[in-house]
This record gives C-alpha cells, structure tokens and sequence, in this order.
C-alpha cells in the first residue's frame, strides 16, 4: 500500500467493444469517464476512441465505424491519461465485472497490471437488482427518470451510470459499502505508465462540427515535377492511366471509404499529379459518367441519386453536376456523335490540363475532340446498342471510367459486375495493384468460381450470406489471398486482417448493403 491520501471520489466507466469477451480477441473501442464527488456531484467528464486492427463487431449497436477510429489513439497512446483518470477513484460501471475485465485486458496486453478487480469496485447493476429489483441501466433509468438519449455510447452509458450512481448516494447514504471503498481507492497503487500518450479523440457526434474537407485538399498545388509535363506527354498519360485505374477500382460501389481517398492521395504524389490536375481527371470522369448515364436519352433516379454522389466525391463543381443531371449531351445526325454540350458558364481549361486526357487513346491534342466528348461516332453500332440494352435492363450503374480506345475498340470485354454486364476497362491496374508488376491486365471481375472473402459482423448472419453467394455459384474463401476477387465487409474501412490484406493485394471492399442491392439486379453467369 502507498502513502495514505484523501479520497478523491468515484470514477465511472464505460466501454463500448467489439464483442464480450476479451481472452477471446475483443477489444475496448470507446471509454467514458465521468468523474463523482463522495457526495455525489458529478465533476468533469472525457471520452474517447480507441484504435484497433480488427473489426468492430455489432456496429449496429455502438454506431462506431472503422472510418470514426482511423484517427484515435490505440490503447498504448490513452494508457497512461486513463491510468491518471482512475487512480485514486472507486472504479464504478453498470456490470463492473465486464467492463473491469476489458481494462485489465487491455492493460495486460501492453504489459501493465491495474489494481481494479471484484473487491476494489462498485458495480451499479448489482445495487440496482439490491434496492431497485432492477438489472439493465435502461430499466433503472426509467425507473428514476434519467434521460440517457446517448445510449450505447460511452460517455452516454457512463454519464446515465454517474447520475444513478448519484441516486444511490443520496438515497441511501448510510450504505456500508461507501465508505471503505473510498478509503481502500486511495490506497491503491497504480502502475507507471511509459508509452507515449496521444490526444484522445471523441466519436464525430460529440466533437465541435468540423466540416469534412474534399480529400483532393490533402494534395499540394503545383507539385514539384510536375510542372514539366504537358498532357500529350506519353509521362503524363501514363500517370493519368494509373490514377483512372485506381479511381475506377474505387468507386466500384459509387462510394470512397477512408482508406480509399489515403490510397488516390498516396497514388496522385507517388505519379507527381497536382490537385488542380486530379481535379481535372475528376472533371473528365464525371463527364464519361454522365454520359454513360444518359444514353438512351433519360436519366433513372437511382442514376441521378449515383451521379450526384460521385460528383460531390470527386469534388465537382455544383453547377457542372446540375448540368450533366438537366441536359443530356447532344447527337449530330449528320455525323453520329455523341457529346455533352459545352454552356457558357462550364468550365474551360488552359491546354496544359488533363482533363482532356484520354489513357492509351493516342489522339494527339490537336484533333480537335472536346475535352469532355468521347467521339462516339467511332463506337460500333454493336456496342452502342449493347450499352443501350444494359440500361433498359433495368441496372443501375454509376457511370465507370473507359478510356478512349477501350471505349471505342470493336473487341471491348463484356464483364459481370455482380449482376450486371459493362464494358470494362484495360486501363493498367494501379500501382499498389495485386502484385502483377503494374503492367495492366488486372481488372476487376465476378463469374461463376470466383472467390469472395467475408469479413465483419453484419446484419444478414454469415451463414445466410455463404447459402446466398454460393447459390450463385461464387466460392466464400476463409482467407485472402491474390486468387481473391472481392471482399465483402461489414465496414468498408475495417481494419481487419483480411480487410488489411486485400487492401495490400488491391482487391475491392465492399459493403453488405451494396451487395445486396447488386444481387438484387441478377447475378449474370458466363
């Protein structure tokens, strides 16, 4: 025991995981403390996230999203300011015993022994189920008329617990329990902590707004060396190839995760692009977007709905996307092309832009094609037809990038994108591909014997989606590997080891929610 000191009060913790049992593999994801006087005040109060390379279990309870921790300390970076947070307090939670385990767990793995177990705690539920005849924390705050409208997140639950703890104080002050745990709390020795603390980060919806800025921001403006291309330089269109591939893979479910936008900020430094340059390929993209969108002369809501959602991904300008949703491009009959038609107020770009970039097109800058246009007069009335009958069909599709002589060749590839054929493109695979030097031929497919990874608690149960993609005739593989087609994840920025893992071998992430809607479509075969 240390020196004698004076009671400071009571600490009360709560942690949201990603399962209940700790020697089994779950993590603390998210603590709240919020600390009591003896007499029953409550004083200060902290929260914060925790970081960990794996998936987050019920997310449909704790509302915590893979994306939320990417920024938060791991436990080693709160340890020491958690330790200072409890030492000399009662440690008190509504079911101690589980939250107790999760801090000696969580301590234990970066090598620290606390003193908190079953004798030097004060657990809530157990003088709620004594004096209320109540167990759950929801039931005895309705009981006593606590408002918990942040349940099941920490700093909530630890919140609602603090002020039923403080019920307990006052109603039954003479409890035999109060005192001695006060005195036994201040005798406690906690241990000296060395990692390095890291500023503790609360869930998004308890911070101070901050707007979420456009991750092009993150890349600088005129990046060195890259001044010296021109977009006709073969430098320049391989760079702008490489960037489409990966933004291609990406936007696959018409969505960017987190790790996504880290990826095309890597991939546009790594190949000397400057945002206004990426802002450019983004203009072009969207445009080749719309276009698909609108090929049979009408526009769906889901179409719509798609095209705005990647528009604001991609940063276009408001107007740009309220123009490619109002007007559809134009057709010359007497020379068959098919364009979108420049208004005054679009933008124009000086000649040293890649948006007119077309990947592997070979025109020269000079020919005469609009920035924006494909020439579709050198498509073949077979795919014309065939791109027309995809969307009568009834498929929703957000509008894929082709590049020009892809788009244009006789001998385009008719893939299956989870139900849904489209003419992919050739363009090489990214740099951070599956491993197969770079030099293109990997693209993105799903037949019949393909495999698909499963990863994450989700709302349909893992058995249900085997039965489903199975009956498909897809393979569930149990571990990804480069022979992987597709990872199926219940957060698309989970940092699971498989979810690791296909990011490092360039295989897409996916959603539940997007498969799902794709399966929906029909699942076409070879």
């Amino acid at each position: 025991m240390g020196v004698q000191r004076t009671p400071k009060g009571f600490a009360v913790v709560d942690f949201e995981t990603t399962g209940i049992n700790p020697m089994g593999g779950d993590r603390a994801i998210e603590v709240g403390i919020v600390h009591v006087a003896p007499d029953g005040t409550l004083e200060d109060e902290a929260e914060t996230l925790i970081r960990v390379q794996r998936d987050l279990g019920a997310q449909n309870l704790h509302h915590i999203h893979a994306a939320d921790l990417m920024d938060a300390p791991d436990f080693a970076g709160i340890a020491a300011e958690l330790r200072d947070w409890l030492d000399g307090y009662v440690f008190v939670a509504h079911n101690a015993v589980f939250d107790s385990r999760f801090l000696n767990a969580e301590y234990n793995r970066i090598g620290y022994t606390t003193p908190v177990d079953r004798t030097t705690s004060i657990c809530t539920l157990r003088l709620s189920n004594r004096f209320l005849g109540l167990r759950s924390l929801d039931d005895c705050c309705r009981e006593l008329g606590i408002r918990n409208t942040d349940a099941h997140s920490a700093l909530g639950d630890a919140h609602a617990t603090a002020l039923l703890l403080s019920g307990f104080l006052h109603g039954i002050p003479d409890w035999e329990g109060w005192r001695p745990a006060l005195r036994l709390a201040a005798e406690l020795e906690w241990p000296r902590i060395d990692e390095r603390p890291h500023p503790w980060v609360p869930r998004q919806s308890h911070a101070a707004h901050r707007p979420v800025s456009p991750f092009l921001n993150r890349l600088q403006s005129g990046n060195p060396g890259a001044a010296r291309y021109r977009h006709h330089d073969a430098a320049m269109l391989d760079a702008a190839a490489d960037y489409v591939a990966l933004l291609d893979k990406c936007l696959i479910d018409a969505r960017l995760s987190e790790h996504e936008k880290n990826a095309l900020v890597d991939t546009a430094r790594e190949l000397g692009l400057t945002r206004e340059q990426c802002l450019r390929i983004h203009e072009q993209y969207f445009a080749d977007a719309a276009d698909e969108a609108w090929i049979d002369g009408r526009l769906t809501d889901d179409e719509e709905r798609e095209l705005r959602q990647v528009g604001a991904l991609l940063s276009i300008e408001p107007d740009m996307i309220d123009r490619a949703i109002a007007v559809p491009p134009f057709s010359d009959a007497a020379t068959g092309r098919h364009a979108r038609r420049h208004s005054p107020a679009a933008p124009h770009h000086d000649a040293d832009d890649v948006s007119s970039v077309q990947p592997d097109s070979g025109a020269s800058p000079d020919s005469g094609t609009s920035a924006d246009a494909p020439d579709q007069s050198r498509i073949p009335n077979k795919h014309r037809k065939d791109r027309k009958d995809r969307k009568d069909r009834n498929s929703t599709h957000h509008g894929r990038h082709r590049s020009s002589a892809d788009a244009f060749s006789g001998d385009a590839q008719h893939d299956v994108v989870l139900g849904r054929p489209v003419v992919r493109s050739t363009t090489p695979a990214p740099m951070s591909g599956r491993g197969h030097g770079g030099n293109g031929g990997v693209r993105f497919r799903l037949h019949r014997g393909d495999r698909v990874v499963l990863t994450g608690a989700m709302e349909r149960s893992r058995d249900e989606w085997i039965y489903t993609l199975e009956g498909l005739g897809l393979v569930v593989w149990p571990t990804v590997t480069m022979q992987v087609s597709l990872v199926i994840a219940a957060d698309v920025d989970s940092e699971s080891t498989k979810a690791r893992k296909a990011r490092e071998y360039g295989i897409p992430i996916v959603d539940e929610a997007w498969l799902d809607r794709a399966i929906r479509n029909g699942l076409i075969e070879d």
